[in-house]
């Protein structure tokens, strides 16, 4: 990556004003028209319990944003649905809602913005289910009350038919965003199918401020990644798991010693398969990385990492299962002044398949996180494209 491109993003606040837009690029093959309204953003990709992927994302609207939601129908998207609809959201590139499948039906998790007002980081996570009569009234899921960052939400179904949320809080840092105050927190609690929230607790105490989380179900228990971010500054990716009803302390299964004095809005991805877990991460140490690793006992130990980029990459990971045994990871890498969306798939034994160009984006922050599900033998890819001003999806063999 660009050192200065990478200042940009490593130090900057959050949120962020879409740039100025290439000419759309053509598009690409196997493209699934989303049914999004102009100005739509912030894709999220999940599977139902039979595998259906389910696409969500954020349009403006005249009553400012609405999140919602389509389904795969084997031959496109379905039409969209509304899953909740607020002019008092916080709407950035970064830190993204979504509506995730779950044990009990659809859970949808936004981001109001604290009543109390004071910075404009002041916000907080709230969730909503579905039920026979519609959508129920979101609740938050922390009561500290305090007017700070509350966000970067991951979800994934607990083996007792309730779903884990995990987020990072920032009730310590005294209102502030970044160095303002104290350090942030990974916590994280459990709802039920009646939305009843039980078993808070504090995962670290210490993390990276604005970096993505993901989660992932295994059968041994839930799985949680996270930019950790410890005393002198080293910002690498950490693992933490429920066994048995316990956390386990945080590990990092590869050090890559990253140390930076500010948030790269970075984070990991996580997909599961079983007891296979995989794990994507961007890291820049000394020259930018992408990287993979996959677990077979539900996260407790590791393999050797893959290298995945193409040389600067830009980072924004995700990752999927392929029939069960190869993982894709989806990332953006650097190219001239713009960025490719690429996905590369890597067989059980570390081999690596040949990088896929998806689409050319804007290297900047609108083209935010690509996402990736398995479909059968192929994976969907979602991603944002400034240029065309809404989100894109793609039918790729990679």
């Amino acid at each position: 990556m660009r050192p200065l491109l990478f200042a940009a993003l490593a130090l900057a606040a959050c949120a962020d004003a879409p740039a100025p837009g290439l000419e759309a690029p053509p598009l690409a093959d196997g493209e699934a028209p989303v049914p999004a309204d102009s100005g739509a953003l912030a894709p999220r990709l999940a599977l139902e319990t039979d595998g259906t992927p389910l696409l969500s994302w954020v349009e403006p609207t005249d009553a400012g944003h609405a999140l919602r939601f389509a389904r795969w129908t084997g031959a496109g998207w379905s039409e969209a649905s509304t899953a909740d609809e607020s002019d008092g959201w916080f709407v950035n590139w970064a830190d993204t809602p979504g509506v995730v499948p779950t044990p009990a039906g659809l859970l949808a998790h936004t981001l109001p913005r604290h009543p109390d007002g004071g910075s404009p980081y002041a916000y907080d996570v709230a969730v909503s289910r579905r039920g026979p009569d519609g959508w129920g009234r979101p609740r938050r899921v922390h009561d500290d009350g305090v007017a700070a960052e509350h966000g970067f939400v991951s979800a994934a179904p607990l083996a007792d038919g309730r779903t884990g949320l995990v987020w990072l809080d920032g009730r310590n840092q005294g209102g502030g965003h970044g160095h303002g105050g104290g350090a942030m927190t990974l916590r994280y609690a459990a709802i039920g199918p009646d939305g009843a929230l039980a078993n808070e607790a504090v995962l670290d105490a210490r993390t990276c401020d604005c970096c993505p989380t993901a989660a992932a179900a295994t059968p041994r228990g839930l799985v949680v990644a996270y930019r950790d971010r410890s005393e002198a500054e080293v910002r690498d990716v950490a693992v933490v798991r429920l066994v048995d009803g316990a956390w386990t302390e945080p590990s990092i299964p590869h050090p890559d010693g990253w140390t930076i004095e500010g948030c790269p809005v970075n984070g990991p991805a996580l997909a599961s398969e079983g007891d296979r877990v995989a794990l994507a991460w961007f890291a820049q140490p000394d020259a930018a990385e992408v990287w993979l690793a996959t677990s077979e006992d539900g996260g407790a130990t590791w393999a050797d990492r893959v290298r995945i980029d193409g040389g600067a990459p830009v980072g924004r990971v995700g990752v999927a299962f392929l029939d069960g045994e190869s993982a894709v990871v989806s990332w953006l890498e650097g190219v001239g002044d713009a960025a490719e969306v690429r996905v590369r798939r890597v067989a059980a034994d570390g081999a690596r398949g040949e990088p896929v160009t998806v689409a050319t984006v804007e290297a900047g922050r609108s083209s935010g996180v690509p996402h990736v599900a398995s479909l059968g033998d192929r994976v969907l890819v979602a991603w944002t494209d400034p240029a065309a001003s809404t989100v894109r999806t793609a039918v790729v063999a990679p």
